[in-house]
């Protein structure tokens, strides 16, 4: 082990070694980097995500927990918290209205923090403070709405049932298990220790219980909810952010997904690079190890030398690159912390054990494989440098890199189908760079005796380096096509996120507004000048016959619509982010003796509809039937109100539905509810503008780090594609050296090797592309779940791209050989 270090050091002072050593150190920065990075970051959002709902998992029952459950969770070392909610008319005065009441205990809630003020509708921070605590009892804690419906104010008291309450706060945000929809009636938050004082809760009443659950050790919750879900009934559902708040775990799938992805591509990048250096290294101590045979030195101890050498040098540069990412990610995460205001989560020890561990794994599949073969040499090596060595062929180091960051890729994602994307992706380009290749060795004889000057040299050259220049054009394309894939899937995804909830995106919801207020509400919002969507008459019904049968047990399961009872309405105008897909809208519809209705696509497909099929709703005990006119798809996205069910004009009419529409309200406007309410006391509203504000600002922290993320690989590509110009900077040394020493001008060099890097960027840029839209379309159809679409546009940037930065690379590498005196030139060469 000592001869091993002492000719490590040598042949780190002669240079020789550190590409292979920069590498290994800039694979395990990267990787390391982004996958702490990853790591904490996803834990914080999925934390930030949890205080949207209050816990990291709940049961939603409409009775009372079973005791051996809490039980258990207690010796699992879970937190819990109970909630209770029902709905009830709260007195004030002479005043009352309908309430939704959550009774809490203590410890509410368990993720996350309640804000309150002593101002209703506050949004100046000044005015909001963090709760310390749920209300004690005799306290309650009110929806800002509650205050103008009942004409009161802080420090009044009201009555729920028999109990009468103090009012000490203002509800602004408070966690919520469920949908932004759960609720419509004014919230109020109680202690759960005065519910019984209150007489409302009695049996056979309305109640909803809810058992929430958390833990700050990884997987205690999902571990216990797997033990629970066997031995619950049709009365318990279990709830998450996955199941409550889809959009936003999506959005928190696909980042890590992303975040992932870039890091698989790091890895390949740097491990092309320890691939190139490697070669480089074995090419260069053929002669060494040929004397070292000539003086009896046995293969296995020329083995043990030089994987010894490797070893020594892999852990030394793991560690560092170690040191490096972790100080890449304090960086990054300082950055995100003071842009947003929040401090990360702990990281765990697992990525940075894969991350040590990852160098070695690159260099025992990228590296050993051209050493492996060093022992073979034969001492005659020596006096006739022309004898071939037998090495591993490269579609054998290729197998091996490929298991390598399939290994790897699975190894920190856990997920199959990217390890296949990127593999087929890399099959593609090794296939069409190959077909290219040839097609160029082919034609740049000819035009080598056509052209002249520089054109000549340049495909002369070419010419004469076919299998260099085949692995020059691959470990180009692979390392443009990777990079060009992360900068497409990082814009697409991001546009995405953000199409979610974009700007001036509908923030209020107005319901249950009287036929006879629809004018004057009008007015008021026009007055304010609010962006509003159109006032729709809105009721609502089950869908409970189709084509005159009553729905059976396994289409009830299957379609959600027929669960429920839905919200219901009828529009002479279709709206703009609804689109007809079957049948006509009613200006073309050839009425029949029955009302038309159009349905949303995803309904009817559950449904198995058609057009002409017979619909029959019930609305109340009362029922219409009606026909399928139309199927259409719309946006949810958009934030504006949106119906599964759409009817013809009056066709309503008869059931006196109320009206509904969306809003968007700015901070500085929020007292426009109090006016609206205390002029119209039944009107519902529903408040979603601090979520879509939380949300958002988890979308523009996940986008900040992917960002952050680009960059790191970019410098994994620049390595890459460096280390590959290098790879042929021996030869290109003798050349330039016996140019010069004939006469041959410095211009005519350069631009000889401009034009041969010329031609071999814009080939590596076309077939990058191919291999790119490959990649793209398998990961966009299995992985992200977005729709798979061309990208035309980089059909043009990336070859061009491409063929300009690698030739003025290598006019750059290769310029000190031609500034250099030959005499000198040719004895480094040889």
């Amino acid at each position: 082990m000592m001869l091993a270090l002492q000719l490590l050091l040598r042949n780190w002072r002669s240079g020789e070694l550190k590409l292979l050593g920069v590498s290994i150190v800039l694979a395990v920065a990267v990787l390391s980097g982004i996958a702490i990075f990853t790591d904490r970051l996803e834990s914080t959002l999925i934390n930030q995500s949890n205080a949207l709902l209050g816990a990291d998992s709940w049961i939603n029952s409409t009775r009372t927990m079973n005791p051996e459950w809490k039980l258990r969770a207690q010796q699992d070392g879970l937190l819990q918290s109970n909630t209770i909610e029902f709905s009830s008319m709260v007195y004030a005065g002479d005043e009352m209205h309908l309430a939704s009441v959550k009774a809490v205990e203590k410890n509410y809630p368990l993720r996350g923090q309640l804000k309150i003020s002593n101002k209703p509708f506050a949004m100046d921070a000044k005015d909001i403070q963090f709760a310390t605590s749920a209300p004690r009892s005799g306290e309650i804690w009110v929806d800002s709405r509650l205050l103008a419906q009942l004409n009161i104010n802080v420090g009044d008291k009201l009555f729920i049932g028999d109990l009468e309450l103090q009012v000490t706060h203002v509800v602004i945000r408070e966690a919520e298990s469920g949908s932004f929809f759960s609720t419509l009636a004014p919230k109020i938050l109680m202690s759960i220790d005065d519910v019984p004082a209150t007489q409302v809760t009695k049996e056979g009443s309305n109640i909803s219980y809810s058992w929430l659950l958390a833990s700050d050790k990884d997987g205690k919750v999902d571990k216990f909810i797997e033990w629970l879900k066997p031995q619950l009934s049709k009365h318990e559902r279990v709830g998450s952010v996955a199941t409550s708040q889809e959009r936003l775990s999506n959005t928190l799938k696909s980042s890590r997904n992303f975040l992932l992805f870039a890091a698989a591509i790091a890895v390949l990048l740097a491990g092309v690079a320890i691939a190139i250096a490697a070669r480089q290294f074995s090419e260069r101590h053929t002669n060494q190890v040929a004397l070292m045979k000539s003086l009896g030195t046995s293969a296995n101890r020329i083995r043990q030398l030089y994987f010894g050498q490797l070893f020594i040098l892999g852990s030394i540069a793991s560690a560092l690159g170690l040191l490096l990412g972790c100080a890449i990610e304090i960086f990054v995460a300082h950055n995100l912390e003071k842009n947003y205001n929040l401090v990360l989560q702990g990281g765990h020890l697992l990525p940075y054990v894969l991350s040590f561990f990852s160098g070695l794994i690159c260099l025992t599949f990228f590296a050993l494989p051209s050493l492996w073969f060093l022992p073979t040499i034969p001492p005659l090596k020596i006096l006739r440098k022309e004898m071939e060595v037998s090495s591993l062929r490269s579609w054998g180091q290729g197998i091996l890199a490929l298991f390598a960051v399939v290994a790897l890729i699975f190894l920190f994602s856990q997920d199959i189908k990217l390890a296949a994307s990127i593999s087929g992706a890399l099959v593609v380009i090794i296939i069409v760079s190959l077909l290219l290749s040839w097609m160029l060795l082919l034609i740049s004889k000819s035009l080598s005796t056509k052209m002249g000057g520089f054109g000549r040299l340049a495909f002369s050259n070419l010419q004469r380096r076919k299998g260099q220049s085949l692995v020059q054009i691959m470990v180009f394309a692979i390392a443009i096509m990777l990079l060009v894939t992360l900068a497409i899937v990082r814009t697409s995804l991001i546009d995405d996120w953000k199409s979610q909830v974009p700007e001036n995106s509908p923030n209020h919801f107005l319901l249950n507004i009287a036929p006879t207020d629809v004018d004057n509400v009008r007015s008021m919002l026009t007055n304010e000048k609010l962006i509003s969507a159109p006032l729709y008459p809105m009721i609502r019904g089950r869908l409970i016959q189709i084509n005159g049968s009553v729905p059976d047990e396994e289409m009830v399961k299957g379609a959600n619509a027929l669960q429920r009872e839905l919200n219901l309405t009828q529009a002479e105008v279709l709206a703009e982010d609804n689109k007809i897909l079957q049948g006509e809208w009613w200006d073309k519809w050839h009425k029949t003796s029955l009302p038309g209705v159009s349905v949303e696509d995803g309904v009817a497909k559950s449904m198995n509809l058609k057009l002409g099929d017979k619909l029959r709703f019930s609305f109340g005990g009362l029922e219409l039937d009606v026909q399928v006119a139309s199927i259409r798809s719309l946006s949810w996205k958009t934030m504006n109100p949106n119906f599964f069910f759409i009817f013809e004009p009056q066709a309503l009419d008869p059931f006196s539905p109320t009206y509904m529409t969306s809003i968007y309200l700015p901070a500085e406007q929020k007292l426009f509810i109090n006016q609206l309410l205390r002029q119209y006391p039944t009107i519902t509203v529903i408040e979603l503008d601090r979520i879509i504000d939380q949300i958002r600002n988890i979308i523009n922290q996940v986008s900040d780090g992917i960002g952050l993320v680009l960059w790191l690989t970019l410098v994994a590509g620049s390595l890459v594609l460096f280390a590959a110009v290098m790879s042929s900077i021996d030869s290109r040394k003798q050349e330039a050296g016996l140019l010069r020493a004939l006469g041959s001008s410095r211009q005519l060099i350069l631009g000889s090797v401009l034009v041969e890097f010329l031609v071999l960027g814009l080939l590596s840029g076309l077939i990058a592309v191919v291999g790119a839209e490959s990649l793209l379309l398998s990961m966009q159809k299995f992985i992200f779940k977005n729709p798979m679409q061309p990208h035309f546009i980089y059909w043009l940037i990336v070859p061009f791209g491409s063929a300009v930065f690698i030739s003025v690379l290598g006019v750059l590498c290769c310029r000190p050989v031609v500034t250099t005196p030959p005499m000198v030139v040719l004895r480094e060469a040889s």
